[in-house]
C-alpha cells in the first residue's frame, strides 16, 4: 500500500526528469541550428581531420599558436611561417609558392617587402609590371607569384599574406637573383706570332641553367658562323660548367683586337690579342695605338681642369683687389 510521502517524491523525481529531458532537447537544437544556420551564413569553413598516428605541427592563425592536429576543428592553414630562401637565375621564369589550405574566403595576397607594394591579391594583380602575376590551381592549395624575365633588382624579401579577424598572417621568401659570369682563361693580354694559331676558352660560372649557345665576337663582329675569314672554329663543351674554345688557324695582323665571349643574361669577358710579324714590337705598336684614343681623351680633359682653375684663381686674385 503506498503512502502519501511515497506518491510525493515519485512525482517530483518524474517532474525533475521531465526538466531535464526539455533543457537537454533545448541545447541539442541551439547546436543543431548553430552548425546548420549560423556557421554557414558567416561564412566559415570547417574541415574535420581524423586523428593521425604521428600528429603534425600546424598553423592557425585565429588563434596565433600552433596546436597538435588531431580530432578537433582546424581553422585555414599556412604551411610555412618561416623565412625561406628561393634562388633563381636572371632572365628565367621563378614560382614563390605559398600553400594555404582551408581558406574559405579569405584572400591570399603577395607583398613586395622593398616598398610593401601589394602585387596581388587573389587572382588579381596590382602591379603595372606585367612581368608579376599569381597562378593558382584549382586541385592544388598553392598561391604562386610568378616572375617573368626575372631581374636583378627582383632581388629582396616577398611576403604570401593572409588577412584575417585577428590580424595578418604568413611568411617570407627571400628572393636571390644570381647572374652567371664569362670567364675566358689566361691573361687578359695575349702576344703571338704571325702564322700562329689564336686559341681561347671561355668559360661560364655561376650559373644555375647552362647556356645553350656562347658566341664569340672579334671588336664588335660575331665571328661563330664567320666564314668568309675561314679557318675559324668555335667548339662548345655543354658539361658543368659549360665551355666554348675559339680557334683561329694562321693569325694575321688583321686578327688583332679584342675578343669576348657572353651568352643570354650572361656578363660577357673578354681580352686583347696582338698579332705581330718577326717580332713584338709590332704587337706593342698596335698596343700604343690601341690606347692612343684613351690617353688623348684623358689629356684633354686634365688640359680644361687646369685652365678652369686657373681662371678660378685670376678671378679670385681680381676681386680681392677689387675689396
Amino acid at each position: 500500500m503506498a503512502t502519501p510521502g511515497g506518491d510525493t517524491s515519485r512525482g517530483n523525481v518524474t517532474r525533475e526528469g521531465r526538466h531535464l529531458l526539455t533543457r537537454s532537447a533545448s541545447v541539442g537544437s541551439m547546436v543543431v541550428f548553430l552548425v546548420l544556420f549560423i556557421l554557414p551564413a558567416a561564412g566559415l569553413s570547417f574541415i574535420y581531420h581524423e586523428k593521425p598516428e604521428n600528429p603534425q605541427r600546424m598553423w592557425d592563425p585565429e588563434k596565433g599558436v600552433g596546436f597538435l592536429q588531431g580530432l578537433q576543428v582546424v581553422p585555414f592553414t599556412l604551411d610555412n611561417i618561416t623565412v625561406v630562401n628561393h634562388t633563381a637565375q636572371v632572365g628565367a621564369t621563378t614560382y614563390l609558392h605559398c600553400q594555404v589550405r582551408n581558406l574559405a574566403n579569405k584572400q591570399v595576397s603577395w607583398i613586395r617587402r622593398r616598398d610593401y607594394h601589394i602585387l596581388t591579391s587573389g587572382l588579381h594583380t596590382y602591379s603595372r609590371d606585367a612581368r608579376f602575376s599569381v597562378v593558382r590551381s584549382e586541385e592544388a592549395d598553392d598561391w604562386a607569384l610568378r616572375i617573368r624575365f626575372l631581374q636583378k633588382r627582383d632581388e629582396g624579401a616577398y611576403e604570401c599574406q593572409v588577412s584575417t579577424k585577428t590580424g595578418r598572417y604568413g611568411y617570407l621568401i627571400n628572393l636571390e637573383v644570381v647572374v652567371p659570369e664569362a670567364v675566358i682563361s689566361g691573361p687578359i693580354e695575349r702576344h703571338l706570332q704571325a702564322g700562329s694559331t689564336i686559341s681561347l676558352k671561355c668559360t661560364i660560372q655561376g650559373g644555375l641553367v647552362p647556356p645553350q649557345f656562347i658566341f664569340w665576337f672579334h671588336n664588335s663582329k660575331m665571328i661563330n658562323y664567320d666564314q668568309s675569314r675561314g679557318g675559324i672554329t668555335v667548339a662548345m663543351d655543354h658539361r658543368v660548367p659549360t665551355t666554348s674554345r675559339l680557334t683561329i688557324m694562321n693569325a694575321s695582323l688583321m686578327d688583332s683586337g679584342n675578343y669576348s665571349c657572353t651568352a643570354n643574361n650572361i656578363i660577357p669577358a673578354s681580352i686583347f690579342v696582338f698579332v705581330s710579324e718577326g717580332d713584338f714590337k709590332t704587337a706593342a705598336i698596335q698596343r700604343l695605338e690601341s690606347s692612343t684614343t684613351s690617353v688623348t681623351k684623358t689629356s684633354n680633359i686634365n688640359f680644361l681642369l687646369h685652365l678652369f682653375s686657373s681662371l678660378l684663381l685670376y678671378l679670385m686674385n681680381l676681386t680681392q683687389r677689387g675689396t
